[in-house]
């Protein structure tokens, strides 16, 4: 049976193929190269990074103690979270065994980065991250002071990447918790990737990271910084209503509450705003894979493979909807292509397509 194959803006060597077998392996000869993404994290390697996170104290307008993370980035100068420091009347960073005066910040309050100016913290610079990109399934590492207390270092990998404003929140399962907003998230090689910012427990236990991009880009010149104030900005985008927070943000609340229809929706109008986004047909096969809609599934993960061929979720995706709809061939070349992607991921496309062979 002849399915629905990615559309044709791909290269010509993508091209010219029809059955779903052959699309799987035309679109497989355009995937990037995704050596070097298994290397472990050495505990070695973060333990000098951890003196350049600090603790964030602020003395509050409304009374009482707010504590966050903050990760130094150039001489006497700390980023940090908005939503950290937003109800400050004086702020202090705690490092080197003693605290610090902030005598001014910068903050950007929709993207939730505040810069902090410290001009006698001497702590060491960390590295900010100069690669374009980070990929699915890269290993980091998020340092910060996890329940306000003392640091902590914890290992995990890259989950999805979500464009939005120039950059792509990171969504890691490096876990962290109140007290580590403001901390950072490192790469392997211990360079700075994202600033620890917020979790959501709704959908699994996932956490957000914001774009080192967000932190190169508006760095503060010397008559940049304002007085220490309770900032009046805007709320930060992840903070908003539900109706107007980025479309990721509400498509992982209706996945996590099986919504399918509402999802269905959503990544319609998503797909429709964001052309060239590759996530919305991916949970829109999700979604209609849940439905027993097997046909329009594939249809889904084909449109977003043709958006970004190294979708390890997309290629497991497909698989599982071919192997509903009893094309073996086709799931097979799909765990094919993912077994060079994703180890663990493939065995359990294995076991799914292998179940439903049994079933049938």
């Amino acid at each position: 049976m002849k399915r629905p194959h990615p559309a044709s803006r791909r290269p010509a060597a993508c091209r010219r193929r029809r059955t779903g077998a052959a699309v799987l392996a035309a679109v497989a000869l355009c995937l990037l190269s995704a050596a070097g993404l298994a290397d472990s994290l050495q505990p070695a390697t973060f333990l000098p990074l951890s003196a350049s996170v600090v603790r964030v104290e602020v003395a509050r307008v409304q009374g009482g103690l707010g504590i966050g993370s903050g990760v130094t980035v150039a001489p006497g100068v700390v980023v940090t979270n908005c939503h950290v420091t937003r109800d400050a009347t004086a702020i202090r960073i705690s490092g080197a065994g003693r605290t610090w005066e902030v005598t001014g910040e910068y903050a950007q309050g929709t993207r939730d980065i505040c810069f902090l100016h410290v001009p006698d913290w001497n702590g060491h610079a960390v590295a900010l991250s100069e690669r374009e990109a980070l990929q699915i399934g890269e290993p980091v590492a998020a340092i910060g002071f996890t329940g306000g207390t003392g640091r902590s270092l914890q290992f995990g990998q890259v989950r999805a990447l979500h464009p939005l404003d120039g950059g792509a929140i990171i969504e890691t399962s490096a876990a962290f918790t109140s007290g580590a907003s403001g901390g950072g998230l490192f790469n392997a090689q211990g360079a700075l990737v994202g600033l620890l910012t917020f979790r959501s427990l709704e959908s699994g236990g996932s956490y957000y990271a914001l774009p080192v991009a967000w932190v190169r880009e508006r760095f503060p010149g010397a008559e940049q910084w304002n007085d220490v104030r309770p900032l009046h900005d805007a709320a930060a985008f992840w903070q908003r209503d539900r109706v107007t927070q980025p479309y990721f943000m509400r498509a992982a609340s209706l996945l996590a509450q099986h919504r399918w229809a509402e999802l269905i929706d959503l990544t319609d109008a998503w797909a429709r705003a964001s052309p060239g986004e590759s996530e919305p047909f991916r949970l829109r096969g999700k979604a209609f894979q849940e439905t027993q809609r097997g046909e329009s599934a594939v249809q889904a993960f084909s449109e977003a493979l043709r958006l970004d061929p190294g979708d390890a979720a997309s290629w497991y995706g497909i698989g599982l909807a071919y192997a509903t709809l009893g094309d073996v061939d086709s799931s097979r070349a799909a765990e094919a292509t993912l077994s060079g992607m994703d180890g663990v991921l493939a065995a359990d496309l294995r076991a799914a397509i292998e179940l439903l062979h049994d079933v049938r």
